[in-house]
């Protein structure tokens, strides 16, 4: 006689697997990042250690995480995203390009952040751009790491969206702009621009107005995008 429980396992450890790679994308961790100790990711999922392995090795084998024994559990890029950034990298790509791809993927995503961001999805916006007041506050300016919050907004909002090839080609997409081109928040006047627009976009998405938000990002690239050519032909 079949137990129900057995063919119940596998629907269950699919099921964990799904809630950590949500948990990933909303603590915006990134390849290399180790996700929390065992007992602490059994304890916050609700589940039973056993099953949480189960789940851990999916992920596994799907690419997604790597299992260090001694060492813990580790975020991995995932192949196909490995495979467009050896692709990208391989090739040369003007500024327009790049901005073009930004534009594509970034102006949508921000339409439907504005329909699917929880509050808690909002907190982390409002935390990331706090963080980015901060560290203008203070001189000098640590502009790799504005930078590197910067990314962390736009990427936040593309992964609100909850569709993880647009997320893992963004990523892709920042490192290239970031080793294409110095940041435009050192040029006089940008990041005085970038944070009034953060703000602005980030109110149209509490706000839930999907048309606003993706006009602002449009200005946003655009601007960044003028002030990159720019400076690129000085």
């Amino acid at each position: 006689m079949n137990n129900p429980a057995t063919h119940l396992a596998p629907q269950r450890a699919a099921k964990i697997a799904r809630q950590l790679t949500e948990l990933i994308e909303i603590q915006n961790l990134g390849p290399g990042d180790r996700l929390p100790p065992e007992r602490q990711l059994a304890e916050m999922l609700e589940v039973s250690r056993p099953s949480l392995r189960e789940a851990l090795h999916i992920l596994q084998a799907q690419g997604l995480v790597q299992i260090r024994h001694g060492q813990g559990t580790f975020v991995q890029e995932p192949l196909v995203a490995q495979e467009l950034r050896a692709s990208m990298m391989a090739s040369a790509h003007d500024l327009n390009e790049l901005f073009d791809a930004r534009e594509v993927l970034e102006v949508p995503a921000s339409n439907w952040a504005a329909i699917k961001a929880t509050k808690e999805d909002i907190r982390i916006l409002r935390t990331t751009l706090n963080q980015i007041d901060t560290i203008c506050a203070k001189e000098p300016i640590d502009y790799d790491q504005l930078q590197m919050l910067d990314a962390k907004f736009h990427l936040t909002i593309v992964g609100i969206v909850g569709n993880r090839f647009i997320n893992q080609t963004l990523h892709v997409l920042q490192d290239v702009m970031k080793m294409s081109m110095d940041t435009t928040l050192r040029l006089p006047g940008r990041k005085e621009v970038s944070r009034r627009e953060h703000n602005e976009i980030l109110d149209a998405i509490e706000n839930g107005d999907g048309v606003l938000a993706s006009k602002i990002t449009h200005q946003h690239i655009s601007g960044a995008r003028a002030t990159a050519l720019a400076d690129a032909r000085e």
